[in-house]
């Protein structure tokens, strides 16, 4: 195991950095080999090569002029080979024994340098010079003289030491680009998708999924990726381990504390019959700790169902508009020995399917909050409109507002920004988890004028799941 870990280590494709490197280099390596053999082929003056039978069909199917006809005459045998060669498609040139050249029109002279290389090979040639190739020499005689004929325009041979079906150059630019093209997508592929992969778990985890993980797709790899994986999943193992076991020890001593405090409760009572005159204040108080803690302990018991997903919602057509004047009804009692006015826009009546004692003690828990944060005579406002088919529920107080850079923590659990504030820190929190089990959403800004506004959101049209559509609307 210790070797294969060390030369796993030598592997240059069991890290990023290799890959990328060897990717690089092997494109590299594809370009400059690419460029020598186009370099090489085009720094050639000329090739000379055997000719294919597709470049001999061309000879055979050619019609040659009545060359005998013209008496050796050198003048007559040119205009022969001129009017010839306008109106065919392949050119006819002959090569007398002193190298001069008959026909029309006159080639570039680096093709005679060509056809005199031609001549010394022995049978049949093909030569290329750019975009021309010649067929011959074929010796022919009339008159007594003696000729070598060459074809012009026949077809042309494949570049030079490379394979046949580079021979356009928009293959050879359309080859070079596919290379680097696959080597760029494999490189980038290896490299995106254990990324994305990733990037879904942790997103799945900040969703409150604790049990996703990476998945072998990336921690089975043996680069820095792998290692980046593993790692998340042991860091997620150890982050479900302490999250259920802090929800185990919630519900477990808020059960355990309702016995005790069950008994202190019917204690009271009693003392409070065979009590001497004197202790009601302090039995007032001691009643008062006791019914708090007791609040206290029914928020903990219903956060802990809700971490656990045991909180059964029990769906039914709800009159929100109905149920918002019952909270604010029961804060204006409240609300009233402090002089703190409540008032309530919601003029139209909207209907949707939820838990109504949920959605309820969510709208309870924010105006609570904002009661206990405003000022002496001072003003909440609260609204229900439609829109986009959501409940829009808006509380506004004018407290001192939240800092920005606490906005986001506000419906964390037990988090108070007002650490002398006596609450425990989960009314928003139960808030939160009851919205999002409506499939809505609940967030607070600060205002302009100061106060802090707190918005919920209710989609009018979900259906949750089990529930039948059918369900009948009331009235």
């Amino acid at each position: 195991m210790r070797w294969r870990s060390f030369f796993r280590r030598l592997n240059p494709l069991g890290s990023v950095f290799g890959k990328i490197w060897l990717s690089f280099w092997f494109s590299l390596i594809v370009i400059v080999v690419a460029a020598y053999f186009v370099s090489y082929q085009a720094a050639q003056q000329y090739q000379v090569a055997p000719p294919t039978a597709k470049q001999m069909m061309v000879l055979n199917s050619l019609e040659f002029p009545e060359l005998g006809s013209t008496g050796g005459d050198y003048a007559v045998i040119q205009q022969l080979l001129e009017t010839y060669n306008l109106s065919s498609q392949h050119q006819l040139y002959l090569v007398d024994d002193r190298y001069q050249l008959l026909g029309r029109p006159q080639p570039p002279k680096r093709i005679l340098v060509m056809l005199s290389e031609m001549m010394e090979n022995e049978g049949m040639r093909v030569g290329q010079w750019r975009n021309e190739a010649w067929l011959g020499p074929m010796e022919i005689a009339f008159n007594g003289l003696n000729f070598r004929l060459f074809i012009r325009g026949v077809p042309s041979l494949p570049p030079a030491n490379l394979p046949w079906w580079l021979e356009s150059q928009w293959v050879q630019l359309a080859f070079a680009l596919t290379v680097s093209g696959i080597m760029s997508l494999l490189l980038t592929w290896s490299l995106v998708r254990p990324i994305e992969k990733l990037r879904q778990t942790v997103r799945a985890m900040a969703r409150g999924t604790l049990d996703v993980r990476a998945g072998s797709s990336v921690s089975a790899r043996s680069d820095e990726i792998g290692e980046l994986g593993r790692d998340f999943d042991d860091m997620a193992n150890r982050i479900e381990d302490l999250v259920s076991a802090q929800q185990r020890l919630l519900s477990n001593v808020s059960h355990e504390l309702r016995s005790p405090l069950t008994r202190l409760q019917v204690a009271m009572g009693i003392v409070r019959q065979k009590a001497p005159e004197g202790l009601d204040r302090a039995l007032n108080r001691i009643e008062r700790e006791s019914d708090r803690l007791e609040n206290m302990i029914a928020q903990i018991l219903k956060l802990s169902r809700f971490e656990n997903e045991m909180q059964q919602a029990d769906w039914q057509w709800l009159d929100v508009t109905d149920m918002i004047r019952r909270v604010v009804d029961d804060a204006r009692f409240e609300a009233h020995p402090r002089g703190i006015q409540i008032e309530l826009d919601a003029s139209d009546t909207v209907r949707m399917i939820g838990d109504g004692q949920l959605l309820h003690s969510s709208v309870e828990n924010v105006i609570r909050n904002a009661l206990r944060f405003s000022p002496d005579n001072g003003q909440i406002r609260v609204s229900l409109s439609v829109v986009n088919r959501r409940a829009v529920v808006s509380i506004c107080d004018q407290g001192p507002g939240v800092p920005e850079d606490k906005l986001v923590r506000l419906f964390d659990p037990f988090y108070r920004l007002d650490q002398s504030n006596t609450g425990a820190g989960l009314g928003l929190n139960i808030a939160l988890q009851a919205v999002q089990m409506h499939k809505g959403v609940i967030y607070a800004e600060n205002l302009s004028t100061g106060g802090l506004k707190v918005v919920i959101e209710l989609p009018l049209k979900h259906q949750p799941p089990g529930v039948p559509s059918s369900l009948p609307s009331p009235g």
